[in-house]
């Protein structure tokens, strides 16, 4: 689910690819689901990197890394409900 949501809201072109990570798994808080990720390129070199968060379906999140793990985005999302 996490990495579907990547690939609607990260702003990556066609010539790279998500590949998922190992995470530890110590670090996380139970009720948060994380993941995180390679961005590899076409010609297979390591772009850059996401670790993304989902608390609930409606509050989810990603920090987007350069390949020397200097920030480039980091984003919130909260779904809001409609009455």
């Amino acid at each position: 689910m996490i990495q579907e949501f990547l690939q609607n809201t990260l702003p990556l072109d066609s010539s790279v690819t998500l590949k998922r990570s190992e995470i530890d798994s110590a670090s996380n808080i139970a009720a948060v689901r994380s993941e995180a990720f390679e961005i590899i390129s076409n010609s297979g070199e390591t772009v850059g990197f996401v670790k993304a968060w989902e608390d609930a379906p409606s509050f989810r999140g990603y920090v987007h890394f350069d390949s020397d793990g200097n920030v480039i985005d980091w984003k919130v999302f909260q779904d809001r409900l409609q009455s």
